[in-house]
């Protein structure tokens, strides 16, 4: 690492060095604004092979003044000014809240984030809404008092007796941060995908298409453009296409175009797709914080509603897990089984019962139970048994005034299967 400050080309914003490789993928360090850049040398060297690292001095003459949000701002205008569009970032202390304000306030820009040893009132200094962390984050906790939970991070602790990880075990942080790093997100293969084709994002649901007549274009634009096409790009196996659809799912949103050529190509010749990719894709999404739309309306408008796949798909995404269904269970089982649960009513009774049943042992399910029963029965292909679907909500600890709980009782009770095959029982049963 070079052993002086670089001013930024600007001059506007924080000096910095550098280190590792011209072609590297870029990587910013953050310190707190007290430390100074040299604070990551017990690091820097095995960061470096193979990453471009910047590392700015956030203290300067007056950062130490400054707040998070103001450094934040620094921080985005020094990536402004070295043409840097996407970035790694690794913050400590109160350099990781400012890495994780660029994160929500730029998220197109952050592609992974380390958070080591942020301060443990961290989620109480964020904003309320300057935008969300699409990042993977890992959160490596080293001091006396560990940070809060951090949405969807991934938890590591590196025991270093009050000290920052980074200098009482260098090596141990060194080998956890790249381990991390070298794990390629499938938005950001999504995002390299389409840069090939010279469309890169520009902002929320902004992006720009640098090629002649070069222009802005949506999320929907992008779709329209480039969804048909990366199911058939020979350029990628086939485990690498279903990623990179799985990315643009992420970055785009719901879209029939680009979520049924997933479903399209699993049936077709290039199918099946790898299943351990499909649908630890789906998994992992399905037990997020954040709620990934695309995912569960693309389970039930592709998988679910279509009897070749409804089987299969549901079992994949929870039925298989259904004995793991017990009070006390993990919460991101709980966020996977609560929003299958909420999209299952396509798939047939029997394929799902068994499963409901399980979800109606864990209390934090049961108004989901309750949606899935009365979905099933407002969806055609739904099948729902009136005995069993009764029996099950008289197990349910809801709320007597919970909507339409009393009709779908009484519909049940009268022993009807689904709203289409007697549409006026349900408007009786309403006005009872």
């Amino acid at each position: 690492m070079a052993d002086h400050l670089t001013p930024t080309p600007s001059g506007s914003g924080p000096a910095y060095r550098t280190a590792g490789p011209d072609d590297g993928d870029p990587l910013v360090l953050l310190t707190a604004p007290q430390d100074m850049a040299e604070a990551w040398a017990p690091v820097r060297d095995a960061l470096a092979r193979g990453r471009r690292i910047h590392t700015p001095d956030l203290g300067g003459p007056t950062g130490g003044d400054r707040s998070a949000a103001l450094l934040c701002d620094d921080l985005l205008g020094l990536l402004d000014a070295l043409g840097l569009d996407r970035v790694d970032l690794v913050g400590h202390s109160t350099g990781a809240l400012v890495a994780l304000l660029a994160a929500r306030a730029a998220p197109h820009r952050v592609v992974r984030l380390v958070l080591t040893d942020p301060p443990p009132a961290l989620p109480h200094e964020l904003p309320a809404a300057p935008g969300r962390i699409t990042a993977p984050t890992l959160v490596v906790n080293g001091a006396a008092d560990p940070a809060g939970p951090v949405p969807d991070a991934r938890m590591l602790t590196i025991p270093a007796d009050g000290r920052p990880a980074h200098e009482a075990a260098p090596a141990e942080f060194a080998a956890a941060v790249e381990a991390f790093l070298d794990e390629v997100p499938d938005s950001e293969l999504a995002r390299r995908w389409l840069a090939v084709s010279a469309i890169t994002q520009t902002g929320e649901s902004q992006w720009w298409d640098a090629d002649p007549p070069a222009r802005p274009l949506t999320a929907d634009n992008v779709i329209d453009q480039m969804g048909w096409l990366v199911l058939d790009d020979e350029d990628l196996d086939l485990a690498g296409r279903v990623r990179v659809a799985l990315g643009l799912m992420d970055l785009l949103g719901s879209h029939p175009l680009l979520a049924g050529q997933i479903h399209m190509a699993h049936l077709g010749p290039l199918g099946p797709l790898p299943l351990d990719v499909l649908w630890d894709g789906y998994r992992r999404r399905l037990e997020a914080v954040h709620d990934y739309r695309a995912c569960t309306d693309s389970l039930w408008l592709d998988w679910f509603e279509d009897p070749r796949t409804a089987a299969t798909a549901f079992a994949a995404v929870l039925g298989d897990d259904r004995n793991l269904l017990l009070p006390g269970a993990a919460e991101p089982l709980v966020r996977r089984a609560r929003r299958v649960l909420e999209c299952s009513g396509p798939v047939g009774w029997d394929l799902k019962a068994e499963t409901y049943r399980a979800a109606a042992r864990v209390p934090d399910l049961h108004h989901a139970v309750f949606r899935a029963i009365l979905r099933s029965y407002h969806d055609l292909y739904g099948g729902l048994d009136p005995v069993e679907g009764l029996a099950l909500l008289h197990v349910l600890d809801l709320p007597p005034e919970t909507e339409h709980l009393a009709p779908l009782r009484r519909v049940l009770a009268d022993g009807h299967r689904h709203h289409y095959a007697s549409p006026q029982a349900w408007g009786a049963a309403l006005d009872r």
